[in-house]
């Protein structure tokens, strides 16, 4: 299922691992690393303690207060370490001064954890010997480095970074602990290998817009069934997307109610869709580019609400589909909302044979077009006649072209459609009736191109990865990573910020 969901569950199920285990998050500034710590706090089912050098505890409490408040097990504890303390050379004098308290093979690492930052042993202290912690370090360069301060290996008699978190990671293995370690490096290092999991936040660019990915690099003891999830910092919140699954068909036919009437325009069926979008204003047009990847559920999936809310309305919709795609299949669609007799009435679907062995869908069909016609014509007169003859004629009407459609056309009827005569035969359509035309092609096909300067709207599908990202190149909108809809709504369109 492609959903939007507060946690990757293979990062879930590490929560719900047998203590102790490690973790380490890593990424550049600014890719979302402490979002995702303050994410896996609030999902966390024990004891929870954030040690934060980044972020004051009245600022967490204002602006995150469902993750201050208290579940189960008491509310989060938030140590700031936003100030100075103790460093290295004091808890080694202390150390020192206790030498002969210490015995040279005591395994208890009691009297090293000492040597730890004064905040790690401030958390430890609150931790429980019986309840599961989860102790956030954000983030450990901070911390660890300002402990060390300038102490290098030329005072041989302390400890270097390496040593301190190995004996962070010992003290964590004598309890019921998380450890969390936020860093900001992401050269491999020695925590990578002694953590039982790492993560790497990421922010990239591509197309002039930013998306934001987590990949999981190790989860020891879980399998990892995704390993990258694009996600999402929308309104102070971490969300991630899961793959788009096979069989979306729960969805299909499911709009929003449209808020309120708007006379001259389809609504989409679709909150998301309208906000960044806008309404279908009839006598335009909305080009649909994709790459070769984008599968044509994902399409369907955008496109079934704006044809289920023009047929809920009366309005009548003429349909070139994709190849392979049957009046039955386009049947199927909408059988859960309308009549057989209303679909034969209000949609026609141009030139291809129905598998329906009673053939009573062959209603619906128009006859392919005959080639070699000139001039800025329909190409199929009964389509035009169709949409303009609707009894009521302030009832908006849908045409939906698939270039691939109109290319297998092209196979069967030689040069019917070619990029010269495209935009005026669209236009042709939009002006002989109440109608609002969406047009689905490939990005990089001329047919696609040729209708570029009239598109009023003009949205590009990216896939990656097994998501469908959607751009709005006019009006221009940031990436948008779609998923599946729920009880509520079709779909969703998840903004990546």
């Amino acid at each position: 299922m492609g959903a939007a969901l507060d946690l990757p569950p293979e990062l879930t199920h590490f929560l719900n691992r047998p203590a102790p285990q490690a973790l380490l998050v890593r990424g550049a500034p600014g890719t979302g690393k402490t979002m995702l710590a303050l994410s896996l706090l609030r999902a966390f089912p024990g004891r929870r303690i954030y040690i934060s050098s980044r972020v004051r505890r009245a600022d967490l409490e204002l602006d995150f207060p469902s993750l201050c408040q208290s579940n189960p097990t008491g509310p989060l504890s938030i140590v700031e370490a936003t100030g100075g303390g103790p460093d290295l050379h004091d808890a080694a004098r202390a150390l020192e001064r206790s030498r002969k308290l210490i015995a040279a093979d005591d395994p208890s690492h009691s009297l090293r954890a000492l040597l730890l930052p004064p905040e790690v042993l401030e958390a430890w202290s609150q931790s429980s010997r019986v309840t599961p912690t989860l102790i956030v370090l954000d983030s450990w360069d901070a911390l660890v480095e300002r402990h060390i301060g300038g102490v290098g290996r030329a005072d041989e008699r302390l400890p270097s970074r390496e040593e301190v978190e190995r004996i962070a990671l010992a003290q964590m293995a004598e309890g019921p602990v998380f450890l969390v370690f936020v860093v900001e490096h992401r050269q491999a290092g020695q925590l990578e290998y002694l953590v039982n999991g790492v993560v790497t936040m990421e922010r990239e660019t591509r197309n002039d817009r930013t998306d934001r990915w987590l990949r999981i690099d190790k989860l020891r003891g879980t399998r990892i069934t995704e390993p990258s999830y694009p996600f999402s910092l929308e309104g102070g919140r971490f969300r991630c997307i899961s793959p788009l699954g096979k069989d979306l068909r729960p969805y299909f036919g499911r709009i929003d109610p449209e808020p309120g009437p708007s006379p001259g325009q389809i609504w989409p069926g679709s909150v998301d869709y309208a906000s960044f979008f806008g309404r279908l204003p009839l006598r335009k047009l909305t080009l649909i580019e994709h790459d070769p990847e984008v599968p044509l559920v994902a399409v369907n999936l955008l496109l079934t609400p704006i044809q289920s809310q023009t047929l809920q309305r009366g309005g009548r919709i003429f349909i070139v589909p994709p190849p392979g795609i049957h009046p039955i299949d386009v049947w199927d669609l909408y059988r859960e909302r309308i009549t057989k007799e209303a679909f034969l009435r209000q949609v026609r679907i141009l030139g291809m044979p129905t598998r329906d062995e009673s053939n009573d869908l062959d209603p619906a069909l128009l006859p392919l077009p005959s080639g070699n016609v000139d001039g800025y014509n329909p190409r199929t007169p009964e389509a035009a006649r169709f949409l303009s003859e609707n009894p009521d004629p302030e009832i908006p009407n849908l045409g939906l072209t698939w270039i691939s459609g109109l290319k297998a056309i092209n196979s069967l009827v030689p040069g019917t459609y070619n990029a010269d005569t495209l935009p005026g035969m669209a236009l042709t359509y939009l002006h002989q009736s109440p109608v609002h035309g969406i047009w689905v092609g490939p990005e990089d096909d001329p047919l696609t191109q040729s209708l570029r300067s009239m598109a009023l709207t003009r949205l590009r599908l990216v896939a990656r990865e097994g998501r469908v990202f959607v751009q709005g190149l006019d009006p221009r909108t940031p990436s948008l990573v779609l998923s599946e809809g729920d009880d509520t709504h079709p779909y969703r369109l998840l903004l990546v910020v």
